[in-house]
């Protein structure tokens, strides 16, 4: 979660992207239960598109009627080393009102992020970032990748892009390695952590699997694909109401021992435990609070 439960956490455990080349789809996405919704101008825009996604992604955030509740919003640019990053990045800096924060694909290094750090900083200083490890060189360098902007928000794990670069399958066990290196480099930076999206759309019980396993490997969301994915995903990173439970009397114990440890029920409890105790309890706060957008 960003930078230690002693910050304000956001409720981010699933992210819906929505092509920005097709705005009748902005409302479903909104309203689909995803914590963040992700307008998309890269992938997921054929090439001849490109100018009106940009566009619909303009007009969006310039829209005044728009609801100031609900899902977090981003927008995933093009590479900013291709012509259409840059006229990207040269629309939204122009723009009145700019979104609040964008998804950065195929960074390559550390060099990367702070150029476009040093960008924002003169241009565009509220923006945050959403780094996607989707190349071979981000996932060698993810710790330093991920250490180089004061505004970083989140990692995404791109395993699709990744998976083609490694020349490897997308399944668990041949992406387990990769997505352990940037588990690590999130957890180095203080930064939020999502995983790739599901691609099988229609099956739902394998992207519940993979969304426990990430899960239980430190992940804190996962990116969908299609509006029926987001329940089982905020399922997955949800905590259940007895681990809110357990969360509340482990640290109401600690709190009353006068040693820094305790015993709950026969465990020993210590300052990590407590830490890991408290991001239960403050994911679960993020989850019922209202955002405004």
């Amino acid at each position: 979660m960003i930078r230690g439960p002693e910050k304000q956490l956001r409720a981010r455990r699933s992210l819906l992207f929505v092509p920005a080349n097709r705005p009748e789809r902005f409302a479903k996405a909104l309203n689909s239960g995803a914590d963040m919704v992700c307008i998309e101008c890269e992938d997921g825009v054929a090439p001849a598109q490109k100018d009106t996604a940009r566009q619909n992604m303009l007009e969006f955030f310039a829209d005044t009627g728009r609801p100031r509740t609900g899902p977090q919003l981003l927008v995933r640019i093009n590479s900013p080393d291709e012509p259409e990053g840059q006229a990207d990045l040269a629309a939204i800096m122009a723009a009145a009102v700019p979104p609040p924060a964008l998804m950065v694909p195929k960074v390559r290094s550390a060099e990367d992020v702070r150029a476009l750090d040093s960008m924002l900083d003169e241009q565009a200083p509220h923006i945050k970032l959403h780094l996607l490890i989707e190349t071979a060189e981000a996932l060698e360098r993810c710790a330093a990748v991920a250490a180089a902007s004061h505004r970083l928000e989140m990692l995404l794990f791109g395993g699709v892009d990744l998976a083609a670069e490694l020349r490897c399958t997308t399944g668990w066990e041949p992406l387990l390695y990769a997505r352990g290196r940037v588990v690590h480099a999130a957890a180095l930076a203080g930064c939020d952590l999502m995983d790739m999206p599901y691609i099988d759309v229609g099956d739902l019980p394998g992207l519940a699997d993979e969304a426990a396993r990430a899960a239980v490997m430190g992940f804190g969301g996962k990116a969908a694909i299609h509006p029926a994915q987001i329940p089982a995903i905020n399922a997955a990173f949800t905590p259940r109401d007895e681990e809110v439970a357990e969360a509340q009397k482990i640290i109401t114990a600690y709190q009353q021992s006068s040693t820094g440890v305790t015993l709950v029920d026969g465990r020993l409890v210590e300052k990590p435990v407590i830490r890991r105790m408290q991001q239960i309890l403050a994911v679960n706060d993020a989850v019922q609070a209202p955002e405004d957008h």
